[in-house]
């Protein structure tokens, strides 16, 4: 089985008002607001200490992932992303016109860079203030024929791979707190499996029902992402009811080593020295 393996990020990207859950009065105060210079501050500490690492960490290097950002980024900004992804070959950094629909032009940014050869193709997101672990690929490459077949019997032709097991890493202003978490259908480490002539893309159905259109499997065998949580979140994790795996809190950062090659202690030292902390703490 020919399976491409293709993930969405997106960096900050003022798209259409409609699509924030956060309120804005107009394009302008919401380009203000992302482009912000303390607020980027915050979300360069994720996507440069979190994403770019788990992408860089892969044991399966046989991916590809879309990095979404707007064409009216300032300068130094837009300089700071391109030498952050610039030794990550697996990333397509994408600068597209701002105030388009989010939807349709991430449903375009993914149907452009399918590989019409494959067989199956394996969509995930990464959102900029999250991480997978260094074998997210690989694992994700042995189950695929599963999920492969259960799409293939399914009326829509689509099933999913729900990751279920994993962190959140609390950025507070005091420091990070990180815990173990069981969360269903979260978006870190969730994958759609298709064929590459599918007309909808991994945002076409929200995520928390996907189990209502289509199969879905859920591995919790090992942590499989870290989630950001922090101020800034469009989404509150705060507000979602999550359940913990055992594991006792002295083993956990040998935990995160072992499976996302991160060290806490460096973690928190950056953390306390981004600009951000303060603004951005939870």
């Amino acid at each position: 089985m020919r399976l491409q393996i293709l993930g969405l990020s997106r960096f900050s990207y003022p798209s259409n008002l409609e699509a924030f859950q956060k309120d804005h009065a107009d394009a302008d105060g919401q380009r203000a607001y992302l482009y912000d210079e303390t607020r980027l501050e915050g979300r360069f500490y994720f996507f440069e200490d979190l994403v770019i690492p788990s992408l860089k960490r892969q044991t399966d290097t046989g991916f590809r992932v879309v990095v979404l950002a707007g064409d009216q980024m300032p300068p130094k900004w837009r300089a700071r992303l391109e030498a952050a992804v610039d030794d990550v070959p697996q990333v397509d950094l994408r600068f597209e016109p701002e105030g388009q629909n989010h939807s349709d032009l991430c449903r375009r940014l993914m149907l452009e860079a399918r590989d019409k050869s494959a067989d199956w193709v394996a969509e995930f997101r990464l959102d900029d203030d999250d991480a997978v672990a260094g074998d997210f690929v690989e694992r994700l490459r042995k189950l695929a024929p599963a999920v492969a077949a259960l799409a293939d019997a399914s009326p829509e032709k689509r099933a999913a791979l729900d990751f279920a097991k994993g962190f959140v890493l609390r950025a507070q202003r005091s420091g990070l707190d990180i815990s173990p978490v069981l969360a269903r259908l979260w978006t870190p480490a969730l994958v759609m499996v298709n064929r590459p002539d599918h007309p909808k893309s991994l945002l076409d159905t929200r995520h928390l029902r996907l189990w209502q259109r289509f199969p879905v499997i859920s591995n919790v065998d090992e942590p499989m992402f870290i989630r950001g949580a922090h101020d800034d979140n469009d989404s509150a994790v705060e507000n979602r009811k999550l359940q913990k795996f055992r594991i006792d809190p002295f083993d956990i950062p040998a935990k995160i080593e072992e499976r996302f090659g991160l060290d806490l202690d460096r973690l928190e030292t950056r953390w306390r020295l981004c600009p951000a902390r303060k603004k951005l703490g939870c």
